[in-house]
């Protein structure tokens, strides 16, 4: 009797799974993880079968468990993480026989920027009649170009799970002092940045560390508030002088978020120099198949950038953009395997600093390494790993969905050469976040009279926090939308160049 309800509920989910086109074969010494598409579509081309094929979930986990590891740390921009990422990605390039078109023969395209680093030493709060010393008691995150902020002083604690703020509660032009748990910090600093304080220091135990800021060459910040941490103890008798007791500082049982104004004003003084330093762009080239035709390209990127650590937090970034670099890589190398090529070349890149104003991807249309006159189109791939899930979706109705922006924008040429590659892969495309397109790469691109397209998963309640990590992403989604670029990626090389739309002039590059 068992056996049998077993058995049937075996045949009632295959059937569930051969209806959604989730089901594998596995023939001989095939892939075991590898993917059949959604439901009603077309076979892939034969010349185009090899590399398709290759395209896998078993190596898409593989590289994202390097990508948006513990040993990249979010690859936050200027940080150790995101130059390790970098290098895993330069490296699977090389292995691939792709060939580096960054600075020096190299796969890097260096993006000068400039590196804003504490001297601690040197950093101080000032009181009446008392001051806290930077070194052992302070660590800074954001800084301000004035050099010291000023303000009355605020006492913030987060109950637990706690995630807004008073709506009468004035921030704007205050020191905010907080303290939140594990549960509450990473939402914390959203909340309190809301109501535009001067400063939002979080109280940790330890030690606190300063994390240096990256800042675009030669341009300002807009930084205008500082945000970084202070020690427990150190704020204890800070607070002491301002005649808050400890207790005061200890979360409430029933969630509620505790506000404690002092009447008191601070001085947070930072001394902050500048050096010189430079983020990598990642680029590699795969000349195209017609001799004729191959000075022509086509772009195909993804930002490796994510947030890094912040607050004491790793912000991982498995699909912002992990899931979209990973899937950059799958074509890559599906290209290389394949025995056909196509006809013009292919210009792949894993752009820097996207998260911080797509910076990376700005500098190399100012920068190019190769003609901007020459580029056909751009294809964009960001989060492309996981569900739609918002309050008014659930993830599960959004298994096949995805979202394609910026290819409809005046003439669609390129955009019915996306839905043809669709016909292989079956994705339900949406159209309703045409309004976050300068919110991604392409963005630089069509500025400069490039067609382009936008392929995005849609947000989640992941996005932009700690919890965006490997174990929540949805392979079969990754894996089919690099199938999806891969296939569009020959129909747009073999096409040629594109119509503009209205608003676009002619790339003039000289």
């Amino acid at each position: 009797m068992v056996a049998n309800r077993c058995t049937g509920l075996w045949l009632t989910y295959l059937f569930r799974a051969i209806a959604l086109g989730t089901v594998f074969v596995r023939l001989g010494l095939g892939d075991p993880t590898a993917i059949a598409q959604y439901a009603n579509t077309d076979p892939v081309p034969h010349d185009l079968q090899t590399g398709f094929e290759s395209i896998s979930v078993a190596q898409s986990k593989q590289w994202l468990s390097v990508i948006a590891g513990t040993e990249t740390n979010g690859r936050g921009t200027g940080q150790p993480g995101y130059s390790k990422a970098a290098k895993f990605v330069a490296e699977k390039l090389r292995e691939f026989g792709i060939e580096p078109k960054g600075d020096h023969g190299t796969y890097f395209q260096n993006v000068p920027m400039t590196r804003r680093v504490p001297i601690i030493e040197q950093c101080r709060i000032l009181g009446p009649g008392f001051q806290v010393p930077g070194k052992g008691n302070l660590g800074f995150e954001r800084y301000t170009e004035r050099g010291q902020v000023a303000g009355e002083v605020v006492l913030l604690v987060f109950g637990q799970d706690s995630k807004n703020l008073p709506a009468e509660l004035s921030l704007r032009d205050k020191l905010v002092f907080y303290v939140a748990d594990r549960s509450a910090a990473t939402s914390a600093p959203v909340t309190i940045a809301k109501k535009r304080p001067a400063a939002a220091i979080r109280i940790i135990d330890g030690i606190p560390s300063s994390i240096s800021q990256l800042v675009q060459h030669d341009k300002a910040t807009r930084s205008t508030s500082v945000s970084g941490t202070i020690r427990r103890e150190a704020a204890i008798a800070m607070f002491g002088r301002l005649g808050v007791q400890p207790e005061a500082m200890q979360a409430r049982g029933d969630g509620r978020t505790f506000v404690q104004p002092t009447g008191q004003s601070l001085t947070i003084q930072m001394r902050i120099v500048d050096q010189p330093a430079t983020v990598p762009n990642v680029v590699g080239w795969l000349p195209g198949a017609d001799p004729k035709l191959q000075h022509e390209y086509l772009v195909m990127g993804a930002h490796l950038d994510h947030l890094g650590v912040k607050a004491g937090f790793v912000f991982p970034g498995a699909d912002d953009n992990g899931s979209g670099s990973t899937a950059l890589l799958n074509v890559a190398r599906a290209m290389t395997r394949n025995p056909v090529r196509p006809k013009r070349s292919v210009l792949f890149m894993w752009f820097a600093a996207e998260e911080i104003g797509l910076i990376g991807s700005k500098y190399y249309c100012d920068h190019p390494v190769l003609p901007l006159q020459n580029m056909t189109s751009m294809l964009n791939v960001d989060m492309v790993g996981r569900n739609e899930e918002s309050n008014t979706e659930k993830a599960t109705d959004n298994v096949d969905s995805i979202h394609l922006i910026g290819s409809q924008k005046g003439k669609t040429e390129l955009h019915q050469l996306i839905q043809d590659a669709n016909r292989h892969i079956g994705f339900r495309f949406e159209y309703d976040e045409e309004s976050i397109f300068n919110r991604s790469d392409q963005y630089n691109f069509y500025a400069k009279g490039v067609p382009v397209s936008f392929l995005f998963g849609g947000f989640h309640p992941d996005y932009h926090e700690p919890t965006d990590t490997i174990d929540k992403i949805n392979f079969q989604k990754l894996v089919s939308a690099a199938r999806l670029y891969y296939v569009a990626a020959y129909l747009v090389a073999d096409h040629g160049r594109f119509r503009l739309a209205p608003d676009q002039t002619p790339v003039n590059d000289k």
